[in-house]
């Protein structure tokens, strides 16, 4: 069984995010480097956990709903169409496509559930997947039942992934796990990625 993360390790888009993130804050240019810090180094916290933590820790203001509601609609005004329509990560698609012969592969992500369903309908991913969850989730834990419910060894279900979160929620959870990614030191679905389907199907 394999298992994806999304943002950063199939599609390039943890820079649109960034970008968003600022953006969400451009009335609070001076505490904006600490912001960006906190709402980019946190891949896994849920996005109203980061700007409530913003709110609350950073600019030390009232978080009355008002606030959360505007912050999630100016987000999503900002990502959810340039992630449809952002460059796959090199040989992501392909990747799936060859990984998917009579293999299970599931989907975990921290983009709220129904938009990240939006997001792979448009993009027409979906039936790379059998499973998708989005957030909320904790990897860890889906990764974990996901393997003790099918009585599956540790090195049979893979965790692919582009961050050190992603990294220790496969450790944490007792399966295998492979670092990829847009980022440079990571590279795309090359030929590390491509050994390792030689490897599953032999």
């Amino acid at each position: 069984m394999l298992a994806f993360d999304f943002d950063g390790t199939l599609v390039d888009s943890n820079p649109i995010k960034w970008r968003a993130f600022e953006r969400c804050f451009t009335e609070f240019p001076e505490q904006r480097e600490e912001i960006l810090a906190y709402c980019c180094g946190q891949h896994h916290t849920p996005r109203g956990d980061k700007f409530r933590h913003v709110y609350e820790r950073i600019l030390k203001r009232p978080y009355p709903p008002e606030i959360p509601a505007a912050l999630h609609a100016r987000y999503e005004a900002e990502t959810t169409q340039q992630i449809i329509a952002a460059p796959e990560v090199p040989g992501a698609e392909r990747f799936l496509r060859e990984a998917g012969r009579g293999r299970e592969i599931a989907l975990l992500s921290s983009t709220p559930h129904d938009v990240l369903t939006e997001i792979i309908d448009r993009r027409r991913w979906r039936a790379y997947f059998r499973q998708v969850q989005g957030a909320p989730v904790d990897k860890a834990d889906w990764l974990r039942r996901a393997r003790e419910s099918r009585g599956l060894a540790p090195e049979t279900l893979l965790f692919i992934g582009d961050t050190e979160e992603d990294a220790q929620a496969a450790a944490a959870s007792g399966c295998a796990f492979l670092g990829i990614g847009a980022e440079p030191r990571l590279g795309g679905y090359g030929p590390v990625a491509r050994d390792f389907l030689g490897f599953l199907n032999e």
